[in-house]
Parts: structure tokens; C-alpha cells; sequence
């Protein structure tokens, strides 16, 4: 794979892609919440040899599968701190980045600030795992993605409800 196609994939990302971080009920978590960090890019069937270029790219890693409640678009899904960090941070920063515009260079500086620090450690006090929340609950607010299933004030009582 070239890098003119790298480019080419970086400029697809910037229209289909996105990267967000899930917030999931998890009772086994620390404090009842999981944060799940994670890349998707979506397509119609019909250009799905394009996001089997994005798993050969990030090394095979990542999922394609068919987009919740549509069977026509699928998509492809990398999740994780780890190949985050290590696979598609590297990508932005060479691809997709140097063509944002200045609000979304904003919003992907914010979000790589909260990706490090859920990779600086594991576990968190309850404070500081909810100043993260809140920045995550901040992230990109003029986003045309789907809402959150829950508010920031439905997940705080879960962390609050959380037995120590």
C-alpha cells in the first residue's frame, strides 16, 4: 500500500470515519463504567474492498461487520488503547491531520489528550475518572454521530452508586 493511497484513505477517513470513546455500564469496572476508545469508518456494500484496505493497513487488527439496524452499510471498527495508540494515532498524524480544519484539529487534540490519559494507567480515582468522563462527555459536541444511550448525569450516579 503507497502512500498516495494512504492519503487517499487518510481524506475517506476524514468524511466517513470517526473516533470516539464508548462509555459502557460494566459492574466489574472499578467504578461500574468501562471507557472503550475506538476508530470506525463506514460504507456501503458496495465499497466494502475499502474498508478491507483499512484491516490490511492497521496490520489485520479490527472487525468489518454490518452497521446496526442497516444491512447495506458496514463498517470497519478498531478498538482499544493499545492499537489506538500504536496504529491509529500514527495514521491521523501522518494522513488525516495536516488537512483538518482547525475545529477538528481541536476536537482530535482533545481527544488525544484523553487517550493518554487512559493510557498513562488502569486505575483511577473516582475524581479523576470523572474529570475524564466529563472531557469525554465534551468531546466534539456539534457532532452529527449518534448520542450517548446515557447523560453525564445518568453515569455519574452509576460511578456515585459504585461499592467501593
Amino acid at each position: 500500500m503507497d502512500n498516495k493511497y494512504k492519503f487517499w484513505l487518510g481524506g475517506f477517513t476524514e468524511g466517513e470515519g470517526s473516533l470516539s470513546i464508548s462509555i459502557v455500564k460494566f459492574d466489574k469496572a472499578p467504578h461500574g463504567i468501562f471507557l472503550q476508545p475506538e476508530f470506525n469508518v463506514a460504507q456501503h456494500y458496495n465499497g466494502i474492498t475499502i474498508l478491507k484496505s483499512f484491516k490490511v493497513l492497521f496490520n489485520n487488527k479490527g472487525q468489518l461487520h454490518k452497521k446496526s439496524g442497516s444491512d447495506k452499510v458496514w463498517v470497519y471498527s478498531l478498538k482499544g488503547i493499545k492499537n489506538l495508540n500504536e496504529l491509529i494515532i500514527p495514521f491521523f498524524l501522518s494522513f488525516v491531520v495536516p488537512y483538518f480544519s482547525k475545529y477538528c484539529e481541536k476536537e482530535f487534540n482533545k481527544y488525544l489528550f484523553i487517550l493518554n490519559k487512559l493510557k498513562e494507567k488502569s486505575k483511577y480515582e473516582k475524581n479523576e475518572f470523572i474529570s475524564i468522563i466529563k472531557l469525554i462527555y465534551n468531546l466534539n459536541p456539534q457532532g452529527k454521530g449518534k448520542k450517548r444511550k446515557r447523560t453525564l448525569a445518568e453515569i455519574l450516579s452509576i460511578i456515585e452508586e459504585k461499592k467501593y
